[in-house]
């Protein structure tokens, strides 16, 4: 967000090319780069590598997000949010162009091992039995990560841009107060965490207090919750949410203070 202060004194169009170059090109140059340059050691972790290396030597510190491949997810969402202000059916238009390309485009480098994703195919999972599929890793930004998560999006634009009615309304609120809404749901997910420990187990696990949500050891046998639990908790925390969400985007729509638009 730092860099982004600084990226969106440009042309709209410089900040395109950016970022389109980042997500396309990172997995290909960054990679030889780390080699090459070995001296720059732990500033890589910072950089382009990303938590899963673990912490930095010496120091407590873990890159959750690693810069350089989601500075240019972010300088790519600021140049789309200039679609998004055209009139309806010229953004509808944009949005669903692209909409077989992008999806055509994910099983060609992922099914070849060819670019995009430095976990290849594993026939690990198929000798066992299961369905062959590809491990696609969200940090750093792989493009085939992407692919599959912001071209669905974008498709669904203009099918969103039609929904009326208050289930529409309702998921709009947090549309309206994103920030505010993660900031707000981190603490609430861990108290609900504290919670469910204590109904299913009688006592606060101290695995939750082990350094999450990124360097903590694997759960301790017995706490593992189910998928039905875990969407149960999640709703709670949805439900929970709207009401502080709808509350500070009303807020919001009636003040013009300075501070409001960093929340």
């Amino acid at each position: 967000m730092i860099l982004m202060a600084a990226l969106v004194r440009l042309r709209v169009r410089t900040i395109a090319i950016i970022g389109l170059a980042i997500i396309t090109l990172h997995n290909a140059l960054l990679p030889p780069l780390i080699s090459a340059v070995p001296a720059l050691g732990d500033l890589w972790k910072i950089l382009y590598i990303g938590f899963f290396n673990g912490p930095v030597d010496g120091t407590p510190l873990i890159v959750l997000y690693s810069i350089i491949p989601w500075i240019g997810v972010m300088a790519a969402g600021y140049a789309f949010g200039t679609i998004l202000t055209l009139d309806p059916a010229r953004r509808n238009r944009t949005c669903s162009a692209p909409r077989t390309r992008r999806h055509r485009a994910l099983p060609g480098p992922a099914g070849f091992n060819l670019y995009g994703d430095p976990r290849p195919w594993s026939a690990n999972a198929a000798d066992a039995g299961v369905p062959l599929i590809p491990q696609h890793d969200e940090i750093p930004g792989v493009a085939q990560f992407l692919l599959m998560t912001l071209g669905p999006t974008i498709a669904l634009i203009p099918l969103l841009d039609r929904a009326r009615g208050p289930i529409a309304n309702w998921l709009a609120i947090f549309g309206r107060v994103p920030f505010f809404y993660y900031v707000l749901h981190i603490p609430l997910i861990h108290a609900l965490a504290l919670l469910v420990s204590k109904i299913r187990l009688g006592e606060v696990s101290p695995w939750l207090f082990t350094n999450h949500p990124v360097g903590n050891p694997p759960a301790p046998d017995g706490y593992t919750w189910s998928l039905g639990l875990l969407y149960l908790v999640w709703a709670v925390a949805i439900l929970v949410l709207y009401f502080p969400c709808r509350w500070y985007a009303n807020f919001k729509s009636r003040r013009q203070d300075w501070w409001l638009k960093y929340l």
